[in-house]
């Protein structure tokens, strides 16, 4: 049934209702989170295709066109979800139909009773109409209304034209029940039918407008039709397609499904907020109907993080260890699933959202774009510097595929397939990081580049005063975006947070080729002499680093060295090795290798002790193979296991159990 991606598995998780009708328990909505390039449209077209005929489903791309409003999205969706589907009855949106001839009537207003006579013939003259030129001609003065009163943005009257006939024709068998159910409303007051809909009439239009109640409204109408279409639609889809995820096979039902792409788009959040609070009214109004849920199944992309998300879901660049113990972290999408949204722990916050991580592509599959085995060189290099985001992977294809790649190579990913040096500009441009940020520019992007790749500036607890232009809201950006994950580590007391290799690796290498502005050099200055950097020890170490100051920090190793426990020790030092460089690309590992550790050399040449010599060893090898876009290989993997080994035979504390644990890790090439 379709490709087998995490997304996929997931929803078939969350698509079993094994309740005849509307589900007792409600469906969340689940959002599959993931920054510019993740694959979120691919995930959810993955989703689709799974999906088939099998199940019923409509979609919507806040991506495309204008702002829509919520009155359009239910429109687009009714106008999907009333197709023709294989082995059933065709749905009917008979409530939501007779509430937009409702709204777009044009009363007048001034004698109930001939408003009354007025909107039931309007309605009777669509009730089991024949499509006629007369019939048409009142559809085109419906949507100057709808356009006129706003009900429908002007982009999506075209939409409108097209659903609107197909949404009539369904509306001839059941008229007395879907008017009877529009008067089910707490603006109705309670009274009939045909008084009920003049009233929503009357909050379309004039000086008693009231845009939210008409949207609550037809809202209601729509998922009020969801719950009587399943019900009458539910029976086990044994002739359709199926591989849900069940423990053995047996009958059972399906909830419908929403799919709906780039909601942090305009009118996305919007209509995700409409749609639960419409669901939470029913549930508050109707507290003992059996129908109490619809069986939508709601499952959005976003490549950005909302604050509504935030109140019972942690932000993905928040560790879990700073956590208030009622907010819950995000899971990644192959671990999530009903029961983990349903049931929180105690003391955990209920959420009728349910964000979940795209998670990176696996090696194996990057192997399968470039051509390659798994354990070459340049599969590993794409590895590494892509963070598995399948549109840079997709990028650098191009340059990677029928390549010989060498161990060692540090110029492969900066210099395009067609001979463009150092095109990071172009992949940074093709991220969209300034859609969202008037007045910043890419350029300011990477002059910030030391200030968002430096890990301890990423939480938004950071209490570094950096006195640069925009990197405040350079780095509230990219954690909206979703370019920073929480990341766990010792090295420091501080929370920790990583950017995304991709954009990082881009950002530095940017910055050290660019010919005017800020430096390279300038700008890691600026952030090695910031307060709160001279008074840490490891952060001042990683600037040291980055600004090519190998003696300050192998010195500053050395005295760590047999202080404190070893794991802290490797803990820090890996920490430290990821800070960047400025080193010539086309200059190969082992040379700058040697000249690194003779650099060191020269800075403290009496007195070397066999700890200080390995440990030059192992920063030089470890920081130049940490570089995201340097092809690692096993000479490498070699010295740095090779100092691990040796460290822990001079070491002086009982520990050694650590180094020898990171030895292993050099000889599997993880680390650093």
């Amino acid at each position: 049934m379709g490709r087998h991606s995490p997304a996929v598995k997931l929803t078939r998780r969350m698509l079993i209702n094994r309740e005849v009708g509307a589900p007792s328990r409600p469906q969340p909505v689940t959002l599959l989170l993931g920054p510019v390039g993740s694959g979120k449209s691919t995930a959810l077209e993955a989703i689709r295709h799974d999906l088939g005929w099998g199940v019923v489903h409509a979609g919507f791309d806040f991506g495309r066109g204008d702002r829509p409003s919520t009155v359009d999205v239910l429109t687009k969706l009714a106008y999907a979800l009333s197709s023709k589907w294989r082995n059933r009855p065709k749905p009917q949106f008979v409530r939501f139909t007779i509430a937009l001839i409702a709204v777009q009537a044009d009363l007048p207003g001034r004698n109930r009773h001939d408003d009354r006579d007025q909107l039931k013939t309007l309605i009777t003259t669509f009730h089991g109409i024949r499509w006629t030129p007369q019939a048409d001609e009142l559809l085109t003065t419906l949507t100057d209304t709808a356009k006129a009163t706003g009900l429908v943005e002007s982009a999506y009257a075209d939409v409108f034209r097209q659903a609107f006939p197909h949404l009539v024709r369904n509306i001839r068998p059941r008229l007395g029940k879907a008017l009877k159910y529009l008067a089910d409303f707490p603006n109705a007051e309670g009274k009939d039918p045909f008084d009920a809909l003049i009233e929503l009439n009357r909050l379309a239009h004039g000086t008693a407008r009231d845009d939210k109640a008409v949207t609550e409204w037809l809202i209601a109408a729509f998922l009020g039709d969801v719950r009587e279409n399943h019900r009458r639609m539910a029976k086990p889809e044994e002739k359709s397609p199926c591989a849900c995820d069940l423990s053995e096979r047996r009958r059972h039902w399906h909830n419908w499904v929403l799919l709906l792409d780039d909601v942090h788009h305009a009118g996305g959040t919007e209509f995700l907020a409409d749609l639960i609070a419409a669901r939470e009214r029913y549930v508050l109004h109707h507290p003992n109907d059996r129908d109490t849920h619809d069986a939508l199944l709601i499952v959005a992309t976003s490549g950005r993080w909302h604050q509504d998300w935030g109140t019972a879901w942690l932000a993905p660049w928040k560790p879990a260890a700073s956590a208030p113990p009622a907010v819950r972290p995000v899971v990644a999408c192959e671990e999530a699933g009903y029961e983990d949204w349903a049931n929180p722990r105690a003391g955990e916050l209920e959420s009728p959202y349910y964000p979940v991580m795209l998670t990176p592509q696996p090696i194996g599959q990057i192997a399968r774009v470039l051509d390659s085995g798994a354990t070459t060189p340049k599969v590993k290099l794409a590895h590494l510097a892509t963070g598995g985001l399948p549109s840079a992977i997709e990028r650098i294809a191009g340059t990677l595929r029928g390549r010989d790649v060498r161990e060692g190579a540090r110029d492969v990913l900066t210099t395009a397939a067609d001979g463009e040096q150092d095109p990071c500009y172009h992949r940074l441009k093709e991220l969209g990081l300034t859609e969202y940020l008037d007045g910043v520019h890419i350029d300011d992007f990477v002059t910030a580049a030391p200030f968002a790749t430096a890990p301890w500036l990423i939480p938004d607890a950071a209490q570094s005063r950096i006195d640069q232009p925009h990197v405040g809201r350079i780095l509230t950006e990219l954690r909206i975006a979703l370019w920073v994950t929480a990341k766990n580590s010792t090295a420091t007391t501080e929370d920790q947070a990583a950017l995304h290799p991709w954009i990082a690796a881009n950002l530095v290498s940017a910055l050290a080729r660019r010919d005017d502005g800020p430096t390279y050099a300038g700008q890691f200055e600026a952030l090695r002499d910031d307060p709160d950097t001279a008074q840490d020890p490891v952060r001042l170490a990683y600037c040291n680093l980055a600004l090519g100051d190998i003696g300050a920090v192998v010195r500053f190793f050395e005295s760590e060295f047999n202080r404190i426990p070893h794991a802290e020790w490797i803990a820090k030092l890996h920490l430290v090795l990821h800070a960047p460089d400025d080193l010539p690309p086309g200059r190969k590992h082992a040379e700058l290798y040697e000249e690194l550790v003779n650099l060191d050399s020269a800075c403290h040449p009496d007195g070397r002790t066999e700890i200080r010599n390995n440990i030059a060893r192992l920063i030089a090898a470890g920081w130049l193979t940490a570089n995201p876009f340097a092809v690692r290989g096993l000479d490498q993997q070699q010295v740095i296991e090779n100092a691990f080994a040796a460290l822990a035979t001079t070491s002086h504390r009982p520990d050694v159990g650590a180094l020898v644990a990171a030895k292993d890790l050099a000889r599997r090439g993880e680390f650093p």
